[in-house]
């Protein structure tokens, strides 16, 4: 599977979100405006969770062999495979 990553322009569309939210709902509360305040209130979770994701995936790997479990693992599984082949050939 394709590890998908944050990079630097994702941190910018980040911080656009975060501004037009805090704008939209700024303008909302001074002008009293039920539109703006609807928009303002439901962009807060948006950018919450926005946050959330793009600092989760730009945290380094758990470990130093976080990526190489997965290979060997797959790489456990020949051996035992190949071994499963041979004792049936055996008997």
């Amino acid at each position: 599977m394709v590890s998908l990553r944050s990079g630097r322009q994702d941190r910018l569309l980040v911080v656009v979100v975060w501004l037009l939210t805090v704008v939209v709902l700024g303008l909302g509360i001074a002008t009293l405006n039920p539109i703006l305040l609807i928009w303002g209130v439901l962009g807060l979770p948006a950018a919450v969770f926005l946050s959330y994701v793009h600092l989760r995936d730009t945290r380094p790997p758990a470990g130093p062999g976080g990526g190489e479990s997965t290979s060997a693992e797959s790489t456990s599984a020949e051996p035992g495979s190949s071994s499963g082949s041979a004792d049936e050939s055996s008997s």
